[in-house]
């Protein structure tokens, strides 16, 4: 998709329906619209429910159409019928020229997103390198974990300076050639550190130092502006997909959200679903979690969890915060395989981390290294204590393999109780 800000979207089109047809209006728009719902007719195992009430000046209409459409300018149309009074009415949608409008914005906006999280997820190694503050504003806007982002950028720095190293023994008299290379060696190492021990985006140097001295001097007012408005959380909203003539509802988010993920029923607009299944799509950048839930009859005396689209300010904040944290703990897996048996265990049960797993795959790397250490020590003929650490390496992951393969629990290594002395786990 191309990087083209679009600011306009063509207005709406509202016609009467011709002779014979099922509907009385016909509104065309250029996008759809967030829930209007069509109805859906009673089958076997469902019952009837009516579309989405909406307001049309004094009158109230039901949406029963919702279909595709080759207009130029418009790719949906939705058939309007009045409102059947057998029918209550749960929530009335206004159509009024100010509320089309600030749909369609928010359309755009969302699209923008889009658009931006597109061009960051391909271009991560240079994404990696804005300023922090800037990176943080795009993980706002875009549900992107930027922490991971900035730590994927550094590590390919580091080993682009690793294999440019030999250069600046070629080119002695190249001066400003190795500065650079052992500049971008040092930095993206001590970059990948702190967003390690941080979990938050880091920018290079070059471009962060300018950009704060920018914006102190000729922005001061945009840190006010911020201070204000670091609560408002503008994560892209929830995809919430309807099946018709079912009571299947499938949620796709960019954010992990306990409520839909336990199997006690929730309300929704009004309707008792049960959560039946959910799953994590894509890995990395691309993640997502799918949601799916189906339609029951509300117990009069039950008590429900409420799910709302958007959610309230206060439930985003706390789902933002536990995904960060569950990112956190799920892109730096291999580290925390290495943590004693308690915070390894910790993790698992609340972040969904692979314990044994991963103890079992450091323990594999451990081992390998300290193989092929012992045989480099024999073949240069080194001394014996340069063997002392690895003969311990083989001894302590042979240890962690039969924990975590044969008994099926974690265990600690000697490197993660020093790790975790500098770099801690999320809470």
């Amino acid at each position: 998709m191309p990087f083209v800000r679009s600011t306009k979207l063509s207005s709406d089109r509202v016609q009467n329906a011709g002779p014979g047809e099922p509907v009385e209006l016909w509104i065309y728009s250029a996008f759809p619209k967030d829930n209007w719902v069509a109805h859906k007719a009673s089958d076997l195992t469902h019952a009837e429910h009516p579309g989405t009430a909406i307001q049309v000046e004094d009158q109230l209409f039901e949406v029963t159409q919702a279909e595709e459409t080759a207009e130029a300018g418009y790719t949906v149309r939705y058939g309007l019928k009045r409102w059947d009074p057998k029918h209550a009415v749960r929530q009335v949608v206004p159509y009024t020229p100010h509320a089309q409008a600030q749909s369609a914005a928010d359309y755009l906006e969302e699209t923008h997103k889009q658009v931006l999280r597109s061009w960051i997820v391909w271009l991560f190694p240079l994404a990696g390198l804005a300023p922090d503050p800037v990176q943080r504003e795009w993980g706002k806007k875009t549900a992107l974990n930027m922490a991971w982002v900035s730590a994927g950028s550094a590590a390919m720095l580091l080993a682009l300076a690793f294999a440019l190293r030999k250069i600046p023994g070629r080119y002695p008299d190249q001066l400003a050639l190795t500065i650079l290379v052992y500049y971008l060696a040092f930095e993206s190492f001590f970059r990948l550190l702190r967003v390690a021990v941080s979990g938050k985006p880091h920018g290079t140097l070059v471009l962060v130092l300018p950009y704060l001295l920018w914006e102190a001097v000729a922005r001061p007012e945009k840190r006010a502006k911020k201070t204000t408005a670091r609560l408002k959380l503008s994560f892209e909203r929830d995809e919430v997909i309807r099946r018709p003539g079912s009571g299947h509802l499938v949620i796709r988010s960019m954010l992990f959200d306990d409520i839909l993920a336990r199997p006690n029923p929730v309300r929704f607009e009004g309707v008792v679903y049960r959560p039946q299944r959910w799953s994590q799509q894509g890995k990395g950048l691309v993640r997502r979690w799918v949601y799916e839930l189906e339609r029951i009859e509300a117990d009069a005396a039950g008590k429900y969890k409420e799910y709302t689209h958007p959610r309230t300010p206060e439930r985003q904040k706390i789902v933002e915060a536990f995904t960060h944290r569950l990112d956190l703990t799920q892109s730096f897996s291999l580290l925390w395989g290495t943590y004693p048996r308690r915070v390894q265990l910790r993790l698992e049960l609340q972040y969904q981390f692979g314990a044994a797993k991963f103890t079992a795959l450091t323990a594999g790397v451990f081992l390998v290294g300290a193989l092929l250490q012992i045989g480099a020590s024999i073949l240069w003929h080194t001394t014996v204590y340069a063997i002392a650490a690895p003969v311990y390496l083989i001894f302590e992951s042979l240890y962690r393999l039969y924990q975590s393969r044969i008994r099926g629990q974690p265990a600690g290594s000697l490197v993660g109780y020093l790790l975790r002395l500098l770099i801690r786990p999320p809470r």
